[in-house]
């Protein structure tokens, strides 16, 4: 052992804490080290120093049962102001329970309060598999710039078909598409280009059937956009500034034939 260990072990060697093999390992060293001898035996010697009684003060006699006296007194008085509070004056009693009342509701509604909406947890969700398409280099299953291609592509993987718009002269070229899991279930999702920006369109049935009008919001800087057309739910995600996302959107809705059935 070196001396920097010998100074992190020292205390554990005076106290007897140590296993037999770092036991002998000190004892050699403190044997080979001058230095680390003088250290120990400052150790021993402070030891001492502090176990004598010169540094200790003897309590006078009848303190303890003084104090015990003053501690039982106390007690006796708190409870009976607790008492009194409580079965004399019911001015307290009658403020404290509607109060108390009050703050159980508050303790039971704050968690239904806070809980994040179903077009929040789906927001952070969709965000989420965007960001993960990036990272994992995971963007296409199927990458391909003709939808006569993507499209059929999802025949099997799918209990529905997705709709795919061929958005290139409008400067949104499709660049392929892959299966996406979002609350609980596969969905399609759809990749475009606007200039450097990949854009994510998630797709799947929507629970009613009925169009809904855009839902934009912005969630860790991208931009989102929500509607449902055609029996179909839509969002798209990027970090393309938001008019390119919202003409996005309204080439899909203009040009969009709704899903083809199976």
């Amino acid at each position: 052992m070196n001396c920097k260990e010998i100074q992190e072990v020292i205390h554990g060697y005076l106290d007897g804490e140590l296993d037999l093999v770092h036991n002998l390992a000190v004892e050699q060293h403190l044997h080979e080290c001058a230095a680390c001898a003088r250290c120990y035996a400052g150790e021993q010697s402070l030891r001492k120093v502090i176990a004598g009684r010169s540094l200790y003060f003897e309590a006078p006699k009848g303190l303890e049962k003084r104090v015990r006296s003053a501690v039982r007194h106390a007690s006796k008085m708190e409870s009976r102001r607790w008492r009194w509070l409580w079965e004399g004056n019911w001015t307290w009693p009658r403020v404290l329970a509607p109060l108390a009342v009050a703050a159980l509701a508050i303790l039971i509604a704050l968690p239904i309060v806070l809980r994040p909406s179903t077009e929040d947890r789906l927001t952070q969700e969709i965000v989420s598999g965007h960001v993960r398409s990036l990272m994992a280099d995971h963007l296409t299953d199927v990458a391909s710039t003709d939808q006569h291609t993507v499209k059929p592509w999802f025949a099997g993987k799918l209990l529905f078909s997705p709709p795919v718009a061929d958005l290139a002269q409008q400067g949104f070229p499709l660049i392929g598409g892959r299966l996406d899991y979002v609350e609980n279930h596969p969905v399609a999702a759809l990749v475009y280009q606007r200039r450097q920006h990949v854009i994510n369109l998630f797709i799947w049935p929507a629970t009613r059937n009925s169009s809904t009008a855009e839902d934009f919001r912005m969630r860790q800087g991208y931009n989102v956009i929500h509607w449902s057309q055609g029996g179909m739910e839509h969002w798209a995600v990027s970090d393309v500034n938001r008019g390119d996302l919202g003409e996005f959107m309204r080439l899909l809705v203009s040009g969009s034939s709704g899903p083809s059935p199976r």
